[in-house]
């Protein structure tokens, strides 16, 4: 009985735990990317191997980058092996990405179906190793959209085109006083690639963006997690005080007289 005790205690502590943290985590649910014109997915995706020498890296935005964004792609040894960048025809991504614009006062959460890409080539594969393609451009509302995709490259290495000369250009100017200026992006930032995009959607462009919505009060968002720990203290403090029901005395068997 003592035993059947202690595990009924322990099955009433464990269950107060699991309901807590599984409250905890409807109120706090995974917050949403803030940032406009935000990285949405990239070819090849961040923190992958790549195994082939591709042409050129792909990266996806919810809008189309800016005119004079800045685009560059890092050797292991830090040299630059990128050959300009262009634009390319959008595509539907797999994952959607949340965005919220300011409408009649009130912040309402927008979905993007449509990654539109810098397609970024790549002169050569010197070695092999970590290779860092990084991004800086400014959203349609001024704020900065700035960012970088890591990947491994183990394939072949290849050899630069004749008469090529590594890059040594610098982010425009005046893309470095509008992001210096511009709106900082939400506590969602930019997004890292993480996931391929398959089939062709069609062009859909940011209308309005506007800066992230105001976070809640402190207050009232730790309030319920703390009630919910306080209750599960006392449950479990109850269960451990709580005294293990009283044994009955074993009964003494009578022995028979035996027969004479």
């Amino acid at each position: 009985m003592r035993l059947m005790a202690v595990t009924a205690n322990q099955w009433w502590s464990r269950t107060a735990v699991i309901v807590v943290l599984a409250a905890i985590g409807l109120t706090f649910p995974a917050t949403p990317a803030h940032a406009h014109g935000q990285l949405a997915l990239s070819k090849p995706l961040a923190n992958t191997i790549v195994n082939d020498p591709l042409q050129s890296v792909e990266l996806y935005f919810t809008e189309r980058p800016a005119p004079h964004a800045y685009f560059a792609i890092t050797a292991p040894g830090g040299g630059r092996v990128d050959n300009g960048w262009s634009g390319g025809q959008p595509l539907r991504l797999d994952k959607p990405v949340q965005e919220f614009f300011r409408i009649e006062g009130k912040w309402e959460p927008r979905l993007y179906h449509t990654g539109f890409p810098a397609v970024v080539p790549v002169a050569h594969w010197p070695v092999q190793g970590d290779y860092v393609a990084s991004y800086l451009s400014v959203a349609s509302d001024g704020e900065t959209v700035k960012g970088s995709v890591k990947f491994h490259y183990n394939g072949p290495t290849t050899r630069a085109p004749a008469g090529w000369v590594p890059p040594t250009n610098e982010p425009d100017p005046a893309l470095t006083t509008q992001t210096d200026h511009g709106d900082t992006p939400g506590p969602g930032g930019a997004a890292t690639a993480s996931a391929p995009v398959t089939g062709t959607g069609t062009s859909e462009g940011a209308t309005a963006a506007a800066p992230p919505p105001p976070q809640q009060d402190g207050i009232a968002v730790w309030l319920l997690p703390a009630g919910l720990v306080v209750v599960t203290a006392l449950i479990i403090g109850h269960a451990a005080r709580r005294p293990p029901p009283p044994t009955k005395p074993a009964q003494r068997r009578r022995s028979k007289p035996r027969a004479a």
